[in-house]
């Protein structure tokens, strides 16, 4: 038996030679021994392999984030990677136990210079009583939240998927997903009741994974802690190597967005123009162009929005873009038009073909200083650390559903626990004009610091945020990427309350799903506050019809009282 413990000795991590792996937080089981292991041209491992030696390094690295939860990430961790070898090839297994959770890998090396793996066999186990957070599984990442016993579940369901043992949790995730790998999901364990397994797409020749003479897969990660150590987390990020090149010239942003509001009319060059000028009256930083835009215009307008210092990014299908040819052809008319960047949409898909495209579009984007949206896409993992201009991923049920069917309250609350603590996420916020929806104003506005992404497309109408100068106020003063996040109370279904920081400017974003209530926030994790700091509030009005502001004092060691209405939420600025 190997053991690894992380360098605070809260998180230690027992590795059985012979293919498990199980893990301990604070003296609590969060996983029973869980099976890892992978099929290679030289046997199965770790079956048909011998381990042949062991190495460990200590981790202890800050690096830069050009946009997310978090600037300057700092990663304390205890690496071991066991060198295992068959017949013709070798695998090193790499184990690295965090501060904040445990990952590991496959390496493998051989004689081999092309074959097919069938991805790995990972899996998760966890002792009886474990409960999960988690959405069904769709090509588009776009299934809705719930909660379930891991016992009760069934089919397929998107990474990341929360677990809950005892006082301790658990996300499981996946990090480093490229052209090298497919992306994964969750199934129920058959060998275990209360287990999942990461699954992969159906059997068919896009199933399976083409290697070369060495091959490394994604690392499959497990965040652990309490709620706190989930949130705030950057594991998937510091996982990564990056930058692939300077990131100077990326610019996270709020944008100014026609499309959820007004639909046909993206294709009006005028109310285009309205959107700019919105946006920069605001201090937005871009606006969008979403399908069905003119090149017989669209130059124009990108002038026209230089002038007044927005950037413009375009949408682009999938297809579009596919091919180095297309991609070569597309971007460098873009990048001479002007434009900041693209929103590419309709993958739809996990296999490694796709993952590949990711990579590829974030490569030759970059060689354009053009910035990347991806729609219709898999979930983020890690990625923007080598590829600073990927500013946000979709993979979510977000407001565009308000457009045909609804959100709940508690899906919305269960996300800052699962899906955005992995990366950025284009929920697109802020819709007060939903007919559909069932949250309040001040829920709504909360979205828009609750949310993180490197480009916050605030989705409502331009007409209909100059009707609320409350709402306005606030969202020209909330940034699109933060110093540093803060979680400060709730649970995944029901409340989610977090502070983040951009530079010397705090606010505190939070959410609720249920009855009316008064959200007690307590101050003492906000170190900035040596003395009384004045809180500026924006919350639900108490007719509960629309929003109302109020200054409060707070001091160290405090709490703020903030009245909200049914599925209600607030912002506050210190």
């Amino acid at each position: 038996m190997v053991t690894i413990t992380d360098p605070t000795g809260e998180l230690t991590a027992e590795i059985d030679p012979d293919g498990t792996i199980s893990l301990e937080h604070d003296d609590t089981r969060v996983l029973d021994p869980s099976p890892y292991g992978i099929r290679t041209p030289y046997g199965q491992f770790p079956d048909d392999f011998a381990l042949r030696e062991q190495s460990q390094a200590e981790i202890d690295e800050t690096y830069e984030l050009s946009h997310g939860k978090e600037s300057s990430p700092h990663h304390l961790a205890t690496e071991t990677t066991l060198t295992f070898a068959g017949d013709g090839g070798t695998v090193d297994f790499q184990v690295r136990v965090a501060t904040d959770g445990v990952a590991y890998r496959y390496h493998i090396e051989g004689d081999h210079d092309q074959y097919l793996l069938p991805g790995d066999e990972s899996g998760f186990r966890f002792p009886a009583g474990a409960v999960a957070w988690v959405s069904e599984y769709q090509a588009n990442h776009e299934g809705h939240s719930c909660q379930s016993p891991v016992t009760a579940l069934e089919g397929e369901y998107n990474l990341p998927g929360l677990f809950r043992v005892e006082d301790s949790w658990a996300l499981i995730a996946e990090a480093g997903v490229d052209g090298t790998w497919m992306a994964g999901r969750l199934t129920p364990a058959d060998d275990h009741p209360v287990g999942v397994d990461i699954a992969f797409p159906e059997a068919s020749p896009t199933s399976h994974v083409w290697g070369h003479d060495t091959v490394t897969s994604p690392w499959r990660v497990a965040i652990v802690g309490d709620l706190a150590t989930v949130v705030e987390s950057t594991l998937p990020t510091d996982l990564i190597e990056g930058p692939a090149f300077d990131p100077e010239w990326v610019e996270p942003g709020r944008v100014a967005w026609s499309w959820w509001s007004s639909g046909s009319q993206v294709r009006d060059f005028e109310t285009l123009k309205d959107y700019v000028d919105y946006a920069a009256d605001r201090g937005w930083e871009y606006a969008l162009v979403d399908a069905g835009w003119d090149d017989a215009w669209l130059p124009d307008l990108v002038d026209y929005a230089d002038e007044r210092g927005v950037g413009i990014e375009v949408w682009a299908n999938f297809i579009d873009l596919n091919t180095e040819s297309k991609r070569e052809q597309r971007l460098s008319r873009w990048s001479e038009w002007g434009v900041a960047g693209i929103k590419v949409d309709f993958m739809d898909s996990d296999d490694q073909g796709r993952m590949q495209f990711y990579t590829d579009l974030a490569a030759d984007a970059a060689e354009y200083e053009l910035t990347v949206n991806f729609h219709g896409s898999a979930v983020p993992t890690g990625l923007r650390r080598r590829y600073p201009n990927i500013l946000t991923y979709e993979g979510v049920r977000g407001a565009e559903y308000y457009k045909w069917d609804t959100n709940t309250p508690e899906h919305n609350t269960i996300l800052p626990f699962t899906r955005n603590v992995v990366g950025p996420m284009d929920y697109t916020p802020v819709t007060f004009s939903a007919d559909r929806r069932l949250t309040s104003a001040g829920h709504e506005l909360a979205l828009s610091v609750v949310y993180e992404s490197g480009l916050q497309h605030l989705a409502d109408s331009i007409e209909t945020y100059a009707d609320r100068p409350l709402a306005e106020d606030v969202l020209a003063d909330v940034p699109a990427a933060w110093d540093e996040t803060v979680f400060l109370g709730g649970h995944p279904g029901s409340e989610a309350t977090i502070a983040r920081r951009r530079g010397e400017a705090w606010f505190v974003g939070s959410i609720t799903a249920g009855p009316a209530r008064t959200v007690e926030v307590s101050l003492p994790e906000l170190d900035f506050l040596d003395g009384s700091t004045t809180a500026t509030v924006t919350t639900d009005a108490a007719d509960g019809a629309g929003l109302e502001a109020f200054e409060r004092e707070v001091s160290p060691g405090g709490t703020l009282s903030v009245p909200v209405a049914e599925h209600g939420g607030f912002v506050a600025r210190l």
